[in-house]
């Protein structure tokens, strides 16, 4: 009975970008109403969107910034049950987004080369690994792991934009019967 909601849960992540590349949209037409003009002041404060240097949990800084992604429980429904099918549990999560023109595949890639590559400055080890509840072929896992900390990152690109999940995993405690 399960079964159905996989597909759900991916199709709910991927809709969930469409505010997070609406609201690029928006930026980009209030640059544009402006004459192309940067707003001033308190004006500019409001519609400049804030992106987010580096990863709180990774301690890891983002060559290019993303947006951070606000989750209605979606993201952390995905990614918690990604982390289950590795017998993991995530504890804390960040969410980011980046926006680019439609089809550019190399920026794409650059995107995600850079997030990887300030991973791995951060003294992380990377390795992509499969779950079987993600079912999408262009979505991609990493488990990351430095010291005793793990965590878990998935990475889903679109048409003009990509997502971060990442979460600070534990193992989950086996129950005794």
């Amino acid at each position: 009975m399960r079964g159905w909601m996989r597909p759900l849960i991916l199709s709910a992540l991927i809709l969930g970008a469409a505010p997070f590349t609406a609201g690029s949209a928006l930026a980009q037409n209030a640059g544009s109403q402006n004459g192309g003009k940067p707003a001033a002041g308190k004006e500019a404060a409001k519609e400049a969107p804030k992106t987010a240097a580096g990863s709180a949990i990774a301690q890891a800084p983002f060559a290019e910034q993303p947006f951070p992604l606000q989750d209605d429980g979606t993201y952390k429904e995905f990614i918690g049950a990604a982390a289950a099918d590795l017998n993991r549990r995530c504890t804390k999560q960040e969410n980011y987004g980046w926006a680019f023109k439609k089809d550019d595949d190399a920026r794409r890639d650059q995107i995600l080369e850079s997030t990887l590559g300030g991973f791995r400055k951060a003294g992380w080890k990377l390795g992509e690994v499969r779950i079987r509840s993600i079912r999408d072929p262009g979505t991609t896992a990493y488990t990351a792991e430095k010291a005793k900390q793990q965590l878990l990152a998935i990475w889903t690109p679109m048409e003009d934009a990509a997502i971060l999940l990442l979460c600070e995993t534990e193992s989950v405690q086996a129950t005794k019967k």
